[in-house]
C-alpha cells in the first residue's frame, strides 16, 4: 500500500521538479532520492501511535512538573504552610524536605455541537495519600477537576462558585495565604454572559457540613460520623445542597466580583440532630496599579462558613454537650501586589488573615497570619522556576501564639 501511494505521488514529485527547475530535482537520481524520502515519512506517520476521537472533537493534553525545595527556620509544616497545624511552644526544628506532589496532569475535549461547543475537563495532581519517602515516594494520585461545559452549564467537580479565581494570590507555596475562599467540589452551575465584561452565576454545591461536637464529655471532629476523625467523603445528615451566586464585571484589566452562600447546617442524630442556617459573601478584585505593577484582593464574611475559607476548615460549627449546634462567626482578608519587571521576571507580596469569632476553647485557633514574598523567573517558555519567603503566625484564644518562618523554591516543567 505504502509503495503504491509513494508510486502516485511520483508523478507530482515530477512536475514539481519540471517547473520548479534545477533547485527541486536536477536529476532522475534526484526524483527518485525525494520519492524514497516520501515513502520514509509515510513509514514514519503509519507508525506512529494515535487517539480516535469522534468528528468534529479536539483532545488537548496539559499539566506540567514541579519540584520544591523546602527549608522550615524553626518548626517542621509538611509540604505546604500549614498555620492551623503550629505548635505553642515548640522547640525550633525545622529542616529540609523536597516533594514533586503539585505535579499535574489534565486534558480536555472539545466537541462542535449544532448548538455551541462542549467541552470537558478531567485534572489530577499527586497530593493524595503521602507516600513512603525512605523508598519510594510513590504519592497517590488525587482528583482536582472532572467536569463538562456547555451552553453555560457546569457539571461536575471544580472550583467552588463562591470562590474569586481572578483575585487568587500568586505563590510559589502550594497552600497559599489564608483567608481567601478555596475549595473544589461537585456542583451544578449556570452561568449568564449579560455582555460588557458582566456575568452572572448560580450554583447548587455538596453541602458537607464541618465542625466539632461534645461525646462523652469529649470533643470530637464532626463530618460524616461524629465517632472519631473527619471523615466527610459521604453525607449521611446534611439535608440540602449550598446555594450559591456570583456577579463579576471586569473592564480595561480591572475587574470586580461578589458572590454570596446559603448554607442548612444539620447536626448528626447522634449529637442531638440541631440545624442552623450558614451564609456568608466575598468580595474580590484587581485593578493595574502603574505599568507592569498589579493589585487584587479578596474579603469574606459569613457564620458557619469555615470550610469555605483557608485555613478556617473543619470550623463551621460547634455542637455543644446540650446538643445545640452555634455556628462560628469567621472573616478572612486576602492582598498581593505583583510587579512585572520583565517579559521573563515577577515578584509579588502578599498577605492573608483569618479571624474565628467564635471559640469553644482556650486552645482554639482565633487568628491566622500569612506573608508571602515571591519571586517567578522563566528563562525560556515553558519553564518557570521560584523563590519565596514566607511567614505564618497562630494565635489562640487563650492569647499565646507561634509563628514559623519557610524558604522555597521551586522548579516548574510546563507542557
Amino acid at each position: 500500500m505504502k509503495r503504491q501511494i509513494a508510486m502516485a505521488l511520483a508523478p507530482s514529485a515530477l512536475l514539481l521538479a519540471i517547473h520548479a527547475g534545477p533547485a527541486l530535482a536536477e536529476s532522475d537520481e534526484d526524483l527518485r532520492n525525494q520519492v524514497r524520502e516520501l515513502t520514509d515519512r509515510l513509514d514514519e506517520i503509519e507508525g506512529r501511535g494515535h487517539v480516535n476521537l469522534p468528528a468534529g472533537t479536539t483532545l488537548t493534553f496539559g499539566g506540567y512538573t514541579k519540584l520544591d525545595l523546602i527549608y522550615d527556620l524553626d518548626q517542621g509544616q509538611g509540604d505546604t504552610t500549614f498555620v492551623p497545624g503550629l505548635e505553642i511552644d515548640a522547640d525550633d526544628g525545622g529542616g529540609f524536605d523536597a516533594h514533586v506532589r503539585q505535579t499535574r496532569l489534565n486534558f480536555k475535549t472539545e466537541t462542535q455541537t449544532e448548538k455551541g461547543p462542549l467541552t470537558t475537563f478531567v485534572e489530577i495532581d499527586f497530593f493524595g495519600t503521602r507516600g513512603n519517602e525512605v523508598q519510594t515516594n510513590s504519592h497517590q494520585p488525587r482528583l482536582r477537576h472532572a467536569y463538562g461545559q456547555w451552553n453555560g452549564w457546569t457539571a461536575g467537580q471544580t472550583w467552588t462558585t463562591f470562590m474569586p479565581l481572578s483575585a487568587y494570590p500568586a505563590t510559589v507555596d502550594f497552600q497559599g495565604p489564608s483567608g481567601i475562599p478555596f475549595i473544589r467540589q461537585a456542583q451544578l452551575r449556570y452561568t449568564h454572559e449579560a455582555g460588557k465584561g458582566l456575568n452572572f452565576s448560580v450554583a447548587i454545591e455538596n453541602g458537607e457540613f464541618s465542625g466539632r461536637g461534645v461525646v462523652g464529655g469529649a470533643t470530637v471532629s464532626v463530618g460524616e460520623t461524629a465517632n472519631g476523625a473527619f471523615a466527610g467523603s459521604n453525607s449521611d445528615f446534611d439535608q440540602s445542597p449550598d446555594l450559591v451566586i456570583a456577579a463579576k464585571w471586569e473592564q480595561n484589566g480591572s475587574h470586580l466580583r461578589g458572590a454570596a452562600v446559603l448554607r442548612d447546617l444539620e447536626a448528626p442524630s447522634q449529637l442531638g440532630n440541631d440545624s442552623e442556617t450558614g451564609w456568608g459573601f466575598n468580595v474580590a478584585g484587581g485593578t493595574p496599579l502603574w505599568a507592569g505593577g498589579q493589585i487584587v484582593g479578596s474579603f469574606t464574611y459569613g457564620d458557619g462558613i469555615g470550610r469555605y475559607i483557608i485555613d478556617g476548615a473543619g470550623q463551621d460549627g460547634f455542637i455543644d454537650a446540650t446538643g445545640k449546634l452555634n455556628t462560628i462567626e469567621a472573616f478572612g482578608a486576602t492582598a498581593q501586589v505583583t510587579h512585572t519587571f520583565t517579559d521573563k521576571l515577577k515578584g509579588g507580596l502578599s498577605y492573608g488573615y483569618y479571624s474565628a469569632e467564635d471559640t469553644f476553647a482556650p486552645t482554639d485557633s482565633e487568628e491566622h497570619q500569612t506573608v508571602h514574598a515571591t519571586i517567578f523567573y522563566s528563562p525560556v517558555d515553558r519553564l518557570t522556576l521560584g523563590a519565596e519567603v514566607s511567614w505564618v503566625e497562630r494565635e489562640l484564644a487563650s492569647g499565646a501564639s507561634e509563628d514559623a518562618t519557610r524558604l522555597q523554591t521551586s522548579v516548574q516543567f510546563s507542557f
